[in-house]
């Protein structure tokens, strides 16, 4: 490239990033810079991108949204209808014009965005080591907890037989009911006082149809047949995924979870409770750590530590960010999520 044309190219570049942000010369503006610089990173480009898309309406923004593929169909229930689209969209292009905000303006903002994040990373650096030593050792004692109740449920497997004899659609006291019927046969020399286990269920290909999770306080020395019921509409997923299911179409895996092997009671968890709420996450160390950690409640005081500092942080964003403030305030408001959760 001769001294001419680059002097010329530079020239181009630096005049378009000079211009004002305007819905009329927004196309031709971005096509210019972005021919001119190649090389723009993918927060300029992907916030360049969504301005253009903004300018040329509701419709347009959600079809190239779709069409990018930073967003699926659904897309189009969450984002706010048309009148209001329009109203937050001129505020924000109105903001630009008033303030005479300029592509060079803009794209300066972005380029102190990353020091705001470095800075603020580094006041958290140490408080996101000391939770991710607190997760890992957390994760660990899951671990070991997972693999203990693992060896307890191989030994109850082997305590008692399960069968799934029947699975039969049928009604009791009113209700519209499947019917499950278990046969239930003592391996051991003792008696079973009563029994906690899961069966899941899969069809030929091994897709998953149902977790059945079974409780008996029915004692047998030999052998018993119990009765699960599942209802329309108090266990309507199970009842929904059991109807016309085939009993010789179908393969079953037991867990049995806890045993009262007469009066002795052996269990893989500490308690029925602790089953339920204690979850293993698989935590793993991140390649950069970010505060991030499943098994601390959000009131534990290092997650509020990092809340006080982001909080810090966004008030700095709002005061030495005015552009970028505005955008994401405008992307906020683009949202609608009422038809969902209503």
């Amino acid at each position: 490239m001769t001294m001419t044309v680059l002097v010329a190219v530079m020239t181009s570049c630096s005049n378009v990033l000079e211009n004002k942000i305007d819905t009329a010369t927004i196309e031709n503006d971005i096509k210019e810079i972005k021919t001119n610089k190649p090389n723009l990173d993918s927060t300029k480009t992907e916030i360049l991108d969504n301005l253009l898309a903004l300018s040329k309406g509701r419709d347009t923004y959600i079809d190239e949204k779709i069409n990018s593929k930073e967003s699926t169909k659904s897309l189009e229930k969450y984002i706010v209808e048309e009148s209001k689209f329009k109203e937050v969209t001129d505020n924000l292009f109105n903001y630009f014009k008033a303030n005479e905000i300029t592509y060079k303006k803009l794209l300066s903002e972005i380029d102190s965005l990353n020091s705001l994040d470095d800075k603020y990373d580094n006041k958290l650096k140490t408080v996101y080591a000391e939770i991710d030593k607190i997760c890992t050792e957390k994760q660990k004692e899951m671990d070991e907890k997972d693999a203990k109740a693992e060896k307890i449920k191989e030994q109850l497997n082997k305590m008692v037989d399960l069968e799934i004899l029947s699975i039969t659609e049928t009604e009791r006291d009113y209700r519209d009911v499947i019917q499950v019927k278990i046969k239930m046969t003592n391996k051991t020399d003792k008696r079973i006082e009563a029994i906690g286990f899961n069966m899941v269920l899969t069809d030929k290909l091994g897709n998953e149809i149902a977790t059945l999770k079974c409780k008996s306080n029915d004692g047998f020395t030999n052998s018993d047949i119990g009765y699960w019921l599942y209802g329309r509409y108090d266990q309507r997923e199970t009842f929904k995924a059991l109807r016309n299911v085939n009993v010789s179409h179908i393969s079953d895996k037991k867990e049995i979870t806890k045993i009262n092997h007469a009066g002795e009671l052996i269990s893989a968890y500490d308690d029925d409770l602790e089953s339920l709420l204690s979850i293993n996450y698989d935590y793993e160390t991140p390649d950069k750590l970010n505060g991030y950690c499943p098994y601390l409640e959000d009131e534990h005081k290092l997650m509020k530590k990092i809340e006080n500092v982001r909080d810090e942080k966004n008030q700095e964003f709002k005061n030495k960010f005015p552009i970028l403030h505005k955008y994401q305030k405008m992307q906020k408001k683009l949202l609608d999520f009422s038809n969902i959760l209503g």
